[in-house]
C-alpha cells in the first residue's frame, strides 16, 4: 500500500482470494452439507428398519410410521426383508434390508 491507497497487484491478490472463496470453497462446502444429510437419512431408514423388526418379531406388526426429524419413515414387512420408504428433496427413496 502508498500514500495513495491500494496498489494494482494487492487488488488483483483480493480479488483471487474472493474467487477462489466463493467460486470453490462454498459450493464444496455446501455439498458436503448436503451430502451429509442425505447420508443421515438412509443411517435413521436403516434404524427405523431395525426397530421395524423388532416390532415385528415382538407384536406381529407388519407396518408403520415412524418420524424423525420432519420426515415420516414407513416401514414394511415384506417375507424376510423390511423395506423403508421416505421422501428426500421431493424423490421418495425405498430401501429394503434383509434377505
Amino acid at each position: 500500500m502508498n500514500d495513495r491507497g491500494y496498489s494494482w497487484p494487492e487488488a488483483l491478490l483480493v480479488l483471487l482470494l474472493t474467487t477462489v472463496i466463493f467460486g470453490t470453497l462454498l459450493p464444496f462446502a455446501t455439498k458436503m452439507a448436503v451430502d451429509l444429510a442425505n447420508k443421515k437419512k438412509v443411517m435413521l431408514a436403516a434404524r427405523t428398519a431395525y426397530q421395524g423388526a423388532i416390532i415385528h418379531s415382538a407384536y406381529g406388526t407388519i407396518f408403520g410410521v415412524e418420524e424423525v426429524e420432519g420426515t415420516q419413515f414407513e416401514w414394511i414387512i415384506h417375507g424376510m426383508s423390511v423395506c423403508v420408504t421416505y421422501t428426500n428433496l421431493g424423490e421418495d427413496i425405498r430401501l429394503c434390508y434383509g434377505s
